[in-house]
């Protein structure tokens, strides 16, 4: 019989991504090996944290069934090391490298000195309260941990890098200065450097792993706080500041790509997206014509601003309209078009009760939005029920729009505000106008809820929608994102999420440069920091591409695109 106690390296994780079921896990800050831990590991292991060694023999595993296997597994991922083994002995021959999850930056200021700016890895709070933003700080390291944190390049062990930086014949594990950096490295609130058996084991940007603490401390305004609020009140009375919302909260496409950028040509969202509609939904468009367009949910204004512009040039005269319930969001939409000309109209209404009486569009956009329209739920039952062999809100629309669902489990949802909406639309658009939505989904996937930002979202359903379309009388035509956008997205782009661009921001803003939260081309990033980024040695700066989903904001290839257009002229 063996005793057991915890690696030094391992860390105890709580992760809320559904606030009422909470998950923990125990994870090694090295190799980012994690193991979910079922209710008795849990419990042992709190044990064995508070100075309690396991003991236990290979014979009482077995007997212990799953709890015994899990436990075998702690041991073979060395979270769980025997009494007097070296905890270093696991990684000491693993390449080193500096994760790309963990957003801090190192800058050499003008008299030599290299610094540290960083953001904790202690915990991650998902959908902050405006102004609460995680807190930065600047720090000088002992010299031999600044020189492995420079050393740590993917290239190199960290055998290999002890032998190059101390230049003598003592062992890494032996050299007690070494270790002591490796540790400070390595700690649950820096989680600096990570290893790995190959070099090619940082290939993958998710992998190893920096894990934190998640909660959402905003989100609980709309859960445990007021459970009553729904997403229509969260959009009245939730969204308290526009850009805070997009730049930190709720990253959209457009938001990321609102700036001219190599991924569209030299074009920015809005202006790209007008082209691909009047390309792809106005095929008989043969000359200049007067348009009335209604866009539904216009967040900053970004998009409307860029569509009216590159609309006008093409089109001729236009009319254009933003319907939006956010009191925050339509504010700053009048301050960023409080120049077009004509001016902009703006209507205030709950876009799933959509009703304008007398009022008929040539265009309907509805770009990253419908996902926080209602779903309604559905349950397969009996065939003696009403609606067949389904019940529940969801059910009268299965029937209504023939859904198909053969594959569906025994609950699942319907986006049920989406189909509501495509039958008000219809009745709102003029013969041969057309209706474009864009949002993440797939063709087939039931909706699930999104639980990453401040309130409810649920994924689209596009097969669904499609057949609804289609019974309703459109003629429908569905693309992927970059398809209809052109984006190639084997194209290298800055990595990191918002903290990142926290961290950069904190150095750039020392002498005069600024980067806004956004998507960025390596070729743009370069073209504008390049110089400032190889003075000052701001490292790690890298690249990945696009299809990598390593970068500000969700991943392009998440999305569709579908195109409805009602038959007439």
């Amino acid at each position: 019989m063996r005793s057991y106690k915890l690696n030094p390296f391992a860390t105890f994780v709580e992760s809320r991504l559904i606030h009422s079921a909470p998950e923990y896990a125990v994870f090694h800050r090295l190799t980012g090996q994690l193991i979910q831990l079922e209710p008795a590991v849990r419990s042992l292991l709190n044990a064995v944290k508070n100075g309690s060694p396991l003991s236990v023999s290979p014979e009482q595993l077995a007997r212990l069934r799953a709890t015994g296997h899990q436990i075998g597994k702690l041991i073979d991922l060395e979270l769980l090391i025997s009494e007097g083994h070296d905890p270093l002995v696991l990684v000491v021959d693993h390449y080193v490298n500096r994760p790309l999850q963990n957003p801090a930056i190192t800058f050499q200021s003008e008299t030599g000195e290299v610094w540290v700016v960083s953001i904790s890895m202690a915990e991650k709070i998902f959908s902050p309260e405006r102004g609460k933003i995680s807190f930065i700080s600047e720090e000088r390291f002992s010299e031999l941990a600044t020189e492995v944190l420079l050393a740590a390049d993917g290239t190199n062990t960290l055998r290999q890098i002890h032998a190059t930086l101390r230049r003598d014949e003592m062992s890494p594990l032996e050299d007690q200065e070494f270790r002591d950096a490796i540790e400070f490295l390595s700690t649950a609130e820096r989680q600096l450097i990570k290893c790995a058996p190959t070099a090619e084991g940082f290939a993958n940007p998710f992998y190893p792993a920096c894990l934190v603490p998640r909660n959402f401390h905003h989100a609980l305004r709309w859960t445990e706080r007021e459970p009553n609020k729904s997403i229509g009140d969260f959009h009245v009375e939730g969204i308290e500041d526009a850009l805070w919302e997009f730049d930190i909260v709720e990253p959209t496409v457009n938001h990321g790509l609102r700036f001219p950028t190599k991924l569209l040509d030299g074009l920015d969202y809005g202006t790209r997206f007008c082209d691909s509609v009047l390309e792809n939904a106005f095929l008989a468009l043969d000359a200049p014509r007067h348009f009335e367009i209604l866009e539904v949910g216009g967040g900053t204004g970004s998009f409307a601003r860029s569509f009216i512009k590159r609309a006008r040039a093409r089109l001729g005269s236009l009319s254009y309209q933003i319907l939006d319930l956010s009191p925050a969001l339509s504010e700053s939409q009048r301050r960023l078009l409080n120049d077009i000309e004509p001016p902009v109209g703006h209507i205030s209404q709950d876009a799933t009760k959509l009703d304008l009486p007398g009022r008929k569009f040539d265009l309907i956009v509805l770009n990253e939005v419908i996902a926080d329209f209602p779903v309604a739920a559905v349950e397969r039952s009996s065939a003696g029920s009403s609606t067949g062999f389904f019940r529940g809100e969801g059910a009268t629309y299965v029937e209504k729009y023939e859904l198909a669902v053969n594959d569906a489990p025994e609950r699942f949802y319907v986006n049920a505000g989406v189909l509501e909406f495509l039958e008000r639309a219809w009745s709102h658009l003029n013969s041969g106008g057309v209706l474009v939505l864009s949002e993440y989904g797939s063709t087939s996937r039931y909706p699930v809820e999104t639980f990453h930002l401040n309130h409810a979202e649920f994924t689209i359903h596009f097969g669904h929608v499609s057949q609804c379309a289609r019974k309703i009388g459109f003629d429908c035509r569905l693309q992927t994102l970059t398809e209809f956008l052109g984006i190639d997205d084997r194209m290298p782009v800055l990595c990191g999420r918002e903290e990142h661009i926290l961290c950069l921001n904190h150095v750039l803003q020392k002498y005069g440069k600024s980067l806004p939260f956004g998507l960025f081309s390596e070729a743009d990033f370069k073209a504008q920091f390049s110089e400032l980024a190889s003075r000052f040695r701001l490292q790690p700066i890298r690249f990945l591409p696009l299809s990598n989903k390593f970068h500000y904001g969700p991943n392009p290839g998440d999305f569709f695109v579908l195109i409805l257009a009602k038959p007439g002229r």
